[in-house]
């Protein structure tokens, strides 16, 4: 006589969350077999609370978008849950290896090509890990509920961020330079009492206006602290004998990367950012992206341009260049900077470019539109997706 041992329902098998653009590869779905439900994951959806519920996830960043923003994105996600990740990587992701290879975290990297024998070995360590790593999660948080031995610490550690937060906005310009021509608006709210978020404008000399906008990757203190960092770091002029000299935009990035490198930072390595230069003698503008959203320029027949350039994540990599970019401006022109939460929060569908979502509002009185922006994301029934900072800088010529 023959017993026959029929495989688990599927309904009864751990769940193995799939992060990549389009189906899972072949060795992928060998290796998950009988004992994984293979589940993609929603693009429409927070990574985060996806990853709570399965616990365990094989994550092709590759096969996303190559963005290293998007995978600084998901190692922050990652970390605030449970969840252990097996990330495979193509072999010529140099980004990619060495942001996983420099950072630690509940994760292991392997390369795409990896037989499904091999990664199903993987995908069985990675299973015992992450009850280990759920009951020190749960013991840490314990020992925060606790206190150090002292009554009412949720109080305690709410006045602690309070003032971390009156802090940060200590380094926030207190006014907004008007030079010649040129005024500014800024709409900036932080997710919660911090922000990974930072900007400045400041008067460089007697026509010149230097503005940056950065967004630290992650969210809470550590991003709060890079932001800091970040303020202090950023060099805008140069000391040269009895004068000085005004950095380019692509020579200021260039050296606060190595300045971020250089720290070895355990958390929030990774930073994006766009500064510029501006003369208002001849209204031309000298600019620099790192990794960060395309600034919009609005010109003043209502047309639209976006003010690219190539350059990195800060903080990624030693030794990069940025691509010095410039652009004239015109009487009644506008320019606008955003950090992506903007894009996030204001969106209605996920492909659709910002300045499309700000269409209604770019010719509107820069008060206004920084109005009836704040107005949209306050009514528009989103709040749910307002989960990351949003800072939006608004330069106007005046005609």
């Amino acid at each position: 006589m023959c017993t026959c041992i029929q495989d688990a329902p599927l309904s009864d098998r751990p769940t193995l969350l799939w992060v990549g653009q389009g189906p899972a590869p072949s060795n992928v779905r060998e290796a998950a077999g009988d004992r994984w439900r293979l589940t993609p994951h929603r693009a429409d959806a927070a990574l985060g609370p996806q990853l709570h519920r399965a616990g365990l996830a094989v994550i092709s960043p590759d096969s996303v978008d190559g963005n290293p923003r998007r995978l600084g994105q998901m190692l922050n996600e990652l970390a605030g849950t449970p969840a252990v990740a097996v990330f495979l990587l193509n072999e010529h992701a140099r980004v990619g290896w060495q942001m996983l290879s420099g950072r630690k975290g509940q994760f292991t990297c392997v390369p795409a090509s990896i037989p499904a024998e091999a990664l199903a070995a993987q995908f069985a360590a990675a299973a015992d890990l992450q009850p280990v790593i759920a009951d020190l999660r749960s013991d840490i948080a314990d020992l925060r509920k606790a206190g150090p031995g002292s009554a009412g610490p949720p109080e305690t550690l709410d006045e602690e961020m309070r003032l971390a937060a009156r802090l940060q906005r200590d380094f926030l310009p207190r006014r907004l330079p008007e030079v010649g021509p040129v005024s500014f608006g800024v709409l900036y709210r932080p997710a919660s009492f911090v922000s990974g978020d930072i900007y400045d404008i400041a008067r460089l000399d007697e026509t010149r206006v230097g503005l940056y906008i950065a967004d630290a990757v992650g969210h809470g203190m550590p991003a709060a602290l890079m932001t800091m960092f970040i303020k202090r770091a950023l060099q805008t002029k140069r000391i040269v004998g009895n004068t000085y000299e005004i950095l380019p935009p692509e020579v200021s990035l260039a050296q606060l990367n190595e300045d971020i490198c250089s720290q070895e930072l355990s958390s929030c390595q990774f930073c994006t950012a766009v500064y510029a230069v501006l003369d208002t003698a001849d209204l031309s503008l000298a600019y620099a992206r790192a990794g960060h959203p395309e600034p919009i320029l609005v010109r003043r027949d209502g047309g639209t341009e976006l003010l690219g350039g190539n350059g990195c994540l800060l903080g990624v990599f030693e030794g990069q260049l940025f691509e010095p970019r410039r652009t004239q401006l015109a009487p009644g022109d506008r320019v606008i900077l955003y950090t992506d939460g903007a894009h996030d929060a204001l969106r209605t569908e996920p492909e659709l470019p910002f300045a499309e979502v700000l269409a209604p509002f770019l010719r509107l009185p820069r008060d206004d539109l920084l109005i009836q922006i704040n107005t949209r994301i306050e009514t528009a029934g989103r709040r749910d997706r307002a989960t990351d900072d949003i800072t939006i800088i608004v330069l106007d010529v005046g005609r």
